[in-house]
């Protein structure tokens, strides 16, 4: 596998020194039970936000040009602060964007409606940030709802850890959701890299052998 550029394996350390990566047996929103877990709401510190703001708009830089994207979208939960973050982590590099994000359910009252900040316009083009890729469903939903108010287009997807996983028709999850929205996913890193790095360097991360077994009959099964 070709080595991580220095972003990367920064991310994959920054997660595991602030336990956004966890081993063990966790069931997923899938209902598949994983031998892994990652989680960017362990990132809840200024210091933690910033740093992995920073990776994630690296990563919209190395993807799209400014000019290609209007508005930082972030689907809800998880993607909220990511959004906001990250359009914050764009200003640092002379690219200003807004943030928007949407709600579970649509406000009746007050600033109505189902998104919180940028408005989303017919012709908008939603760069959107979320913290890992299964199946995709909060994206999926996330899409439907600005496709209800306006025509947009989603010139990229940006996600911290992309799982590499098929979905519950057995096909590779990422590509069907790509062919559907006329969009690419892009992430920091995925699992097979993820795990790759561990292994490499499994005496500094202090990361258990059997990790690396579990994964890999967790892989055999989901993994496309």
């Amino acid at each position: 596998m070709a080595e991580l550029q220095k972003y990367q394996a920064d991310f994959i350390e920054l997660a595991i020194f602030a336990g956004a990566l966890k081993f063990g047996r966790f069931t997923l929103k899938s209902g598949r039970v994983s031998p892994y877990f990652f989680s960017s709401g362990v990132f809840y510190t200024g210091e933690y936000s910033r740093a992995l703001s920073t990776l994630l708009a690296e990563l919209i830089c190395r993807k799209l040009k400014p000019e290609e994207y209007d508005v930082v979208f972030g689907p809800a939960y998880k993607g909220i602060p990511l959004a906001v973050s990250t359009s914050m982590a764009l200003v640092a590099k002379g690219i200003n964007k807004p943030w928007c994000f949407n709600r579970k359910e649509e406000k009746a009252h007050g600033d109505k409606g189902v998104f919180v900040g940028a408005p989303i316009e017919d012709g908008a083009r939603i760069a959107m940030v979320d913290d890992v890729f299964t199946t995709g469903g909060a994206k999926e939903e996330a899409i439907a709802q600005l496709q209800s108010v306006a025509r947009v287009s989603i010139p990229g997807v940006f996600i911290l850890l992309d799982r590499r996983e098929v979905d519950a028709s057995g096909k590779n999850a990422i590509a069907e959701f790509e062919e559907k929205h006329d969009t690419k996913v892009y992430s920091i890193v995925n699992a097979d890299q993820l795990f790759d790095y561990l292994e490499h360097n499994k005496s500094k991360l202090k990361v258990s052998e059997d990790v690396f077994a579990r994964y890999t009959e967790y892989k055999k099964q989901y993994g496309v």
